[in-house]
């Protein structure tokens, strides 16, 4: 189980976003404590790695042709 900053710092995100994404319900969450007191957040590993895949935008082929660049040696 990780606690909000541990998932943040996993992360590299603020607090406030893992902690909005609870909010909003995005995330699963183990709450400690009724809401707007003082507890702890938990939430599993294996729900985090799932919540991340599922946030995962897979990007589109480029015709590099297309862009027009031209391939540079180096001598």
């Amino acid at each position: 189980m990780l606690t909000v900053k541990q998932v943040a710092e996993r992360l590299r995100i603020s607090a406030s976003l893992v902690y909005g994404w609870c909010e909003d319900q995005m995330l699963p969450h183990y709450r400690m404590g009724g809401k707007g007191k003082r507890g702890k957040i938990l939430i599993e590993e294996a729900v985090l790695d799932a919540f991340l895949q599922s946030r995962k935008v897979e990007g589109k082929p480029v015709d590099v042709a297309s862009l027009g660049l031209k391939h540079i040696t180096l001598r």
